[in-house]
């Protein structure tokens, strides 16, 4: 049952909360030479999401657009006597266009459409259609939901994440701090009188009015506002 608070939100912020929830998972899986993720991992963290937030998936190949078609492989290989040999590989090739619904399931009338595609190549035609439809879900819901596919730990992979946050916040806070500097200095060098009010006003954020210490994103944008509604809201008066 989804959570009452829960109810009012828009399919596309449902969706985001999902994200959240399933932002990275950890390569599992290991044939043909190079790891992958499972196609039943990255479903358990989603349909977990879905099923709190109350959305549903519903994939469907477009009518009139599948088919199946011979596809002959050639490999050519050297013998031990240095003769090439050629063997063939017969498979059946299986395409068709896809749409990917996403259904709010607390106001059905509201879904979002997703064109896709799916292809697969197995020596049986209902397999080439079964192991693409496996291969493009997993794409999808990877490529959709920005999904990392990490070969380290987990926790790891979200620590280099909170410190690119982190870079990005202190980036933020330098920006804002360089135009709180602006006003403190147009301030003081118009109205020298009013020095000693500013100093007061800043040590309410900052210790000693020393607002080029702030390191928090709130207290600088709260100090930024409270300058500019005070002194150059009143510029002129």
């Amino acid at each position: 049952m989804v959570e009452t608070t829960e109810t009012s939100a828009s399919l596309i912020q449902k969706l985001a909360k999902i994200r959240v929830m399933s932002d990275v998972v950890k390569k599992d899986k290991k044939g043909f030479n190079y790891s992958y993720v499972q196609v039943t991992t990255i479903l358990a963290s989603i349909t977990a999401g879905m099923k709190k937030y109350g959305v549903s998936l519903i994939p469907s190949i477009v009518p009139g657009t599948s088919s199946v078609s011979q596809n002959v492989i050639e490999n050519v290989k050297m013998s031990k006597d240095g003769n090439a040999v050629t063997t063939k590989t017969t498979e059946m090739l299986f395409f068709g266009e896809m749409n990917f619904r996403w259904v709010n399931d607390d106001n059905p009338e509201e879904f979002i459409d997703v064109p896709w595609v799916v292809t697969g190549s197995m020596s049986d035609p209902a397999q080439a259609m079964g192991a693409g439809l496996t291969y493009t879900t997993r794409q999808f819901l990877t490529s959709y939901f920005q999904i990392a596919q990490t070969d380290q730990d987990i926790d790891a992979f979200r620590s280099k994440q909170k410190e690119a946050e982190e870079i990005e916040t202190k980036a933020v806070i330098a920006g804002i701090i360089g135009e709180v500097d602006k006003i403190v200095k147009n301030t003081v060098q118009t109205n020298p009188e009013k020095r000693e009010e500013l100093i007061e006003y800043i040590s309410r954020f900052a210790k000693g009015a020393n607002y080029n210490a702030i390191k928090d994103l709130t207290t600088a944008t709260n100090l930024l506002n409270g300058l500019k509604e005070k002194y150059i809201g009143t510029e002129g008066e």
